[in-house]
């Protein structure tokens, strides 16, 4: 079976839209677990994630997970102060690291749906978006003139 990287692509939106609506996904089930409000799969999935995490976290990777588990996987997690303190870095650094952790977090539960890959105008959601803005557009139109 021959491996064709652009029928992956077209399978999967893996425009910038998506992948960041996919991250945002991912940061959400994070505060819900770090809040208690996870499903019990949810937590499964979250943790299972993790997991994978772990064994690739390499080099500035580890602080990353690490950070990730203080601040939402802890039975009580820190605080962003608290967590800057613990890793000795500050709070814009704390942040920067989450959104990484984020960003492959995405990419073990998304695969290649978590790697920005297709051009923003290929989107299947841009395409949607760019027709409802036309079709607006065109009834605002036909009803301010009556």
């Amino acid at each position: 079976m021959a491996f064709n990287i652009q029928e992956l692509i077209e399978q999967e939106d893996s425009s910038s839209i998506m992948v960041e609506a996919r991250q945002k996904a991912v940061k959400q089930a994070l505060q819900r677990y770090r809040d208690g409000k996870s499903s019990p799969e949810e937590k499964a999935v979250l943790i299972q994630a993790m997991k994978i995490y772990r064994e690739i976290a390499k080099g500035e990777k580890t602080r990353v997970y690490n950070e990730l588990l203080c601040f939402y996987f802890a039975e009580n997690p820190l605080d962003s102060y608290k967590t800057a303190a613990r890793f000795n870095i500050n709070r814009r650094t704390l942040f920067k690291d989450i959104d990484r952790g984020v960003r492959d977090l995405t990419v073990i539960l998304y695969g290649i749906g978590g790697i920005e890959l297709l051009p923003e105008e290929e989107s299947p959601a841009f395409i949607k978006a760019k027709l409802q803005e036309a079709i607006t557009k065109k009834l605002t139109e036909e009803f301010g003139r009556r």
